[in-house]
């Protein structure tokens, strides 16, 4: 009998996966403008501006640390088209002109390509984490001397195509071509009150150099309003020095006077007072609009030669 031994090799054949690190995220930033208010009581009869700010916000993460990012910001015209090279806002029928700008000084317009006016370039630095994030001013500014604005509300929606916000690592400032990455979408309204606004200015009412009270002595002065348009104004004058009925008011020198009225037509019949029914009414078209003020010295006691006034004070309700 032989024992036969056989001798085998076994190879076991081990798959050895090795798993790599996750890739990084790539960087990513984020964008929002928070609403632009020029507030309820614009002035459009003043030759003053009316400023106001609103805040772009970005917050970048994910990215290398110290690379320098550019983001580049285009505005565009907003939902109202642009009347020349102001931007408008609208309310109803009416518009209101205002301008976006990148400096505090409100000399940089802000814009896009579609504007004619050149983007806003803003150069960040990422952190030690691949992190950047802060805020920055986009100034606003409504034109004065607007006087044919109405008192209402206006507003101009930027949506869409009217934010551009692109971001990418790069070295130069360049924002011309509109590369990068996008931003997403980003919104954000414009939006003022032009409140009912008057001015008054007056010319004196002057009765001339007379040597004696016999007659009917006849002068005209004005009051000139300047309201917003469709704004109803009624106008009252006081009853002067002497507080006076409209047509018992007193000019005086020293203790002697002289008796006058103050009519609101040329034939002289209707007084006009501070009270319901002896005042001038209107409504503003947001031009100076006259009014003139019919004055009348009656027969009378003749007193001591010199200067004779009065000072009537103007009140505008509206």
């Amino acid at each position: 009998m032989s024992l036969t031994r056989c001798t085998g090799t076994v190879i076991l054949v081990m798959a050895v996966a090795v798993v790599g690190a996750a890739r990084a995220q790539a960087q990513t930033c984020g964008f929002s403008i928070s609403p632009m208010s020029f507030g309820p009581d614009i002035d459009t009869l003043s030759s003053s501006a009316a400023d106001t700010t609103a805040t772009l916000s970005y917050n970048c993460s994910n990215g290398t640390p110290s690379d320098r990012v550019l983001i580049c910001v285009e505005l565009g015209e907003g939902s109202v088209s642009p009347s020349g090279n102001a931007r408008r806002m609208s309310g109803g029928s009416s518009y209101l002109l205002y301008q976006l700008y990148a400096n505090s000084e409100r000399t940089i317009i802000w814009g896009s390509a579609g504007t004619g006016y050149p983007p806003v370039s803003i150069a960040v630095t990422l952190d030690g984490n691949g992190s950047v994030s802060n805020n920055l001013a986009i100034y606003g500014r409504v034109f004065g001397g607007q006087s044919t604005a109405e008192a209402t509300t206006y507003t101009s929606d930027f949506t869409g195509n009217d934010v551009d916000i692109r971001y990418r690592v790069t070295n130069n400032d360049d924002c011309s071509a509109g590369s990068g990455s996008s931003g997403g979408a980003v919104s954000f309204t414009v939006s003022g009150t032009v409140a009912p606004k008057c001015m008054v200015s007056t010319a004196p009412v002057n009765f001339g150099s007379h040597s004696a009270l016999i007659s009917n002595i006849d002068a005209v002065g004005s009051v000139s309003v300047t309201c917003t348009p469709a704004t109803n104004y009624a106008i009252r004058l006081d009853g002067g020095h002497a507080a006076a009925a409209p047509t018992a008011r007193k000019m005086f020198k020293g203790s002697d006077t002289i008796t006058y009225g103050l009519y609101r037509n040329p034939e002289r019949n209707q007084p006009w007072g501070d009270t319901e029914g002896a005042t001038a009414q209107s409504t503003g078209s947001g031009n100076a609009q006259p009014h003139p003020v019919y004055g009348r010295v009656g027969p009378q006691s003749t007193p001591p030669p010199g200067t004779y006034t009065d000072t009537v004070v103007v009140i505008v309700d509206y």
